[in-house]
């Protein structure tokens, strides 16, 4: 029982954080309607559904029903690819219109305090001093606030990378490294880049002070290869994806550490307005681990200046993460971007030519890169007081003032899922009807195919259509092809034309109607369409096996 205690502990910590975040009813597979609400956690969750409904190319990790006819990798609708190979297998027994995106969340809880337990547990005088510094990794402002991304919940994979960078005996062993990137490259492309940033720095700590260089090499290109090889599972290696052109939009505030960006985050210290460009930057540390941060950045002056024992500072910790330093700042120089925000507000910047942007622009939400830098500043200083003769009790006030300052962010991020516990699942599109004209249509066309338009509708009719096995030819993803978008585009052209397929089921999200078609048009909920005026045996029913 006393070895089992910390594993209940840890357990206990992730769900009590979890209860606060998010409603319980999240959990329930079932319960879908709080998950199509218009973040894009409902992309996610549809993108998964139409991989399992068409449950035929597993183990790669496409599905044909979402941006159909081509399809689309669970990549690019952020539906953690990673999901989809564990459910792949059973996916033919699975009732549709099933949501893992709750059971994730509280995975994701887990996880996060496990691994922030490994890291502290060496480092910390006693249990209770690293289930504290767990909690304050548990309660970082950053995976709190990321709760309309799913994908991007999964933060304990830059703890598993830091983990394995302080042990030096699993950072030399490839095994490893080869299961961290290979499930950060199943979960998301943003934390693959982090955790292989600081992959890169353990390889480069190892090649200058190590001996055994050719070792280290063959090591890192046998871990780069087989990550390769997870990579090629998505089907996306050779496309080619067209730029957005908005690198610089979504930067890291220069001020993010100590201001929340929304005043209704911090119950302790002030913010800058909410200006809606720094939510991809977001770094704040919460006062907790502000106030731990600055005692130990005194603690650690006052002990390199007057020459402290080895014991009152972990230094060789220290050392390892120093390493880090010329990724962080590769990283913390793209997460700025090219027009520096402080306070909510520009201050200068430089014009990028369009050839760096169009570069950048598989990290155009710059502001995120930041991530691995905030969860080092908040460890160091997690580990240096943790050397202190009264840590466990500098430690429980740094969680108390952490708990008390973001409990309003608490608060507003558990609101978003309070549709969990409201019965229902379509609080947009409610009329039964919807469905009969789905089972009808070929396929449910949305027009125009733009992804800023009204997210709630068009993602609980893709739900009806995914449920169904019917093709979704426009969705809103992450990334799309340069063929994709012209696809779509000369779409678009035919629908304002008049031009359109008699099978399909058009929905008219912005509720513009071409002159040709205004007779056509129907309205249901609320909602422009174009109901199907033709049979046609949907595409879908070859695609889907019958449940």
């Amino acid at each position: 029982m006393r070895r089992l205690f910390p594993t209940f502990a840890l357990v206990a910590l992730a769900v009590i954080v979890f209860a606060g975040w998010m409603h319980l009813g999240v959990l329930d597979p079932r319960n879908v309607g709080w998950v199509i609400d218009g973040h894009d956690r409902g992309q996610s969750a549809i993108g998964l559904a139409a991989y399992l409904r068409a449950a035929g190319s597993w183990p790669l990790l496409h599905q044909p029903l979402i941006g159909a006819p081509d399809g689309m990798a669970l990549l690019f609708t952020d539906s953690i690819p990673l999901l989809g190979l564990l459910l792949g297998p059973v996916a033919p027994w699975l009732p549709p219109g099933l949501q893992f995106v709750g059971p994730w969340y509280l995975a994701c809880m887990l996880l996060q305090a496990g691994f922030g337990w490994a890291i502290v547990r060496r480092h910390a005088p006693d249990g209770v001093s690293a289930w504290l510094g767990a909690a304050l990794l548990v309660l970082m402002p950053v995976l709190i606030n990321r709760y309309g991304h799913a994908s991007l919940c999964a933060q304990w994979l830059i703890l598993w990378a830091l983990w394995l960078h302080l042990d030096p005996v699993r950072a030399r062993r490839p095994l490893w490294w080869i299961a961290l990137l290979g499930v950060a490259a199943l979960v998301h492309s943003y934390l693959l880049l982090m955790v292989a940033a600081i992959w890169a720095s353990s390889v480069l700590r190892s090649l200058v002070a190590e001996p055994e260089r050719g070792r280290t090499l063959i090591h890192a290109a046998i871990v780069a290869i087989a990550t390769a090889l997870i990579v090629s599972l998505h089907g996306i290696l050779g496309q080619h994806f067209g730029s957005t052109g908005t690198y610089g939009r979504f930067p890291m505030p220069i001020d993010a550490l100590w201001n929340p960006g929304n005043p209704t985050y911090s119950a302790l210290l002030p913010s800058s307005p909410e200006s809606g460009r720094g939510f991809e930057g977001f770094q704040y540390l919460g006062a907790g681990l502000l106030a731990l941060a600055l005692a130990a950045l005194v603690r650690l002056a006052f002990g390199l200046r007057h020459g402290a024992d080895a014991e009152a500072l972990p230094r060789d910790a220290l050392r390892r993460l120093a390493w880090l330093v010329p990724a962080f700042l590769i990283f913390a120089v793209v997460a700025i971007g090219p027009q520096p925000l402080f306070a909510g507000q520009p201050v200068g910047g430089v014009r990028l030519p369009p050839a760096i942007i169009d570069l950048l622009d598989p990290v155009r939400a710059s502001g995120r890169l930041f991530w691995p830098v905030t969860y080092t500043i908040a460890i160091a200083a997690i580990l240096i007081m943790c050397r202190m003769k009264r840590a466990p009790l500098i430690l429980a006030g740094a969680l108390a003032l952490q708990l008390v300052d973001l409990m309003p962010m608490l608060a507003a991020v558990r609101a978003t899922s309070v549709l969990a516990d409201t019965p229902g699942t379509y609080h947009r599109t409610p009329d039964p009807r919807w469905d009969a004209l789905i089972a009808r249509a070929g396929a449910v066309d949305f027009q125009p195919p733009d992804p800023f338009g009204d997210l709630v509708v068009m993602e609980e009719i893709a739900w009806r259509a995914v449920r169904q096995c019917r093709p979704v030819p426009f969705f809103y993803a992450s990334r799309e092809t340069v063929a994709t978008r012209r696809r779509l585009d000369a779409a678009a052209r035919r629908f304002r034309a008049g031009l359109i397929d008699p099978a399909r089921l058009y929905v008219l999200v912005d509720g513009a109607v071409p002159p040709a078609l205004a007779h056509r048009v129907r309205h249901l909920d609320g909602i422009a369409i174009i109901p199907p005026s033709a049979a046609a045996r949907p595409r879908g029913k070859d695609l889907c096996p019958t449940k």
